[in-house]
């Protein structure tokens, strides 16, 4: 029979004991909460994002980083990438451009003959970072060379809550009502260059893509294929989209009666 002294160290040994894994079993569950919180805020929230909010810099907020990073597009430097210097002009009212970049028809003067009856024989340059997409567009001279659609307006602004706006919550309606605008037109609708929103879902910042006519052509290329509707925001893989954001853009023309005005008659 045990004595009563070793009996109480016995029990007093095994709540200690069990005192130490309730506080472990505490310890761990706050610490799955706290994960799990951090899963749904996975940044720092200063400012409240939605699907309304095209300023670049009100992301900035939340992403000071990537946003010294937009930023820097307006640097001018020559890579092996492309790019171009800055080249002085003497600012006028219809043109307030103080910087521009070279003019591709001035290297070489055979794209006039190449280009005659294109507006792009008017005025063509070489490239320029996203921040001045949507200003060389506005100031170009191909703008007074023809009227230009506001469907131009689709791949060199922040057109997404434009679009939504004016399509009551409808993205593809949007698009087809601002394409049937004329670009002056077009042009009060937005104040950015491409943003943030343009790629990037506000509430969970993956990436997505937000041009009406990427995704159609993609749901009919797939389509051909014998994939039917497909939407790559649902299907597609990280890389794809990778790729596709850029490539929502990033395209070439298509000679179609919503852009035929872009020729000289």
């Amino acid at each position: 029979m045990q004595k009563p002294h070793k009996t109480y160290k016995t029990f007093f040994a095994a709540g200690v004991a069990a005192a130490i894994a309730a506080v472990a079993v505490l310890a761990l569950l706050v610490n799955i909460i706290e994960r799990k919180t951090e899963a749904k805020n996975p940044f720092f929230r200063v400012v409240d994002l939605d699907d309304t909010v095209s300023d670049p810099a009100v992301w900035g907020k939340n992403f000071p980083l990537q946003y010294d990073g937009y930023k820097r597009t307006v640097d001018m430097v020559r890579t092996r990438f492309g790019g171009s210097e800055a080249t002085p002009r003497t600012p006028t009212q219809a043109d307030p451009r103080s910087v521009v970049a070279q003019s591709r028809l001035d290297e070489d003067p055979r794209l006039k003959t190449m280009w005659a009856g294109y507006a792009f024989s008017k005025d063509f340059r070489e490239e320029r970072g996203h921040a001045f997409m949507l200003e060389d567009q506005t100031y170009t001279e191909r703008q007074k060379a023809v009227a230009q659609p506001g469907a131009c307006m689709s791949c060199h602004a922040s057109t997404y809550a434009a679009h939504k706006k004016l399509g009551g919550g409808d993205l593809l309606k949007g698009f087809e009502a601002m394409n049937k605008l004329s670009y002056p037109e077009a042009r009060k609708l937005v104040d950015h260059p491409v943003s943030c929103i343009d790629c990037h879902d506000p509430k969970t910042m993956d990436l997505r893509i937000t041009r009406p006519a990427f995704l159609e052509g993609m749901r009919n290329l797939k389509e051909s294929s014998g994939i039917k509707d497909y939407d790559p925001n649902k299907t597609a893989t990280r890389q794809e989209m990778r790729s596709f954001v850029c490539g929502q853009c990033h395209v070439e023309y298509c000679m179609s009666s919503a852009i035929s005005g872009i020729l000289l008659a």
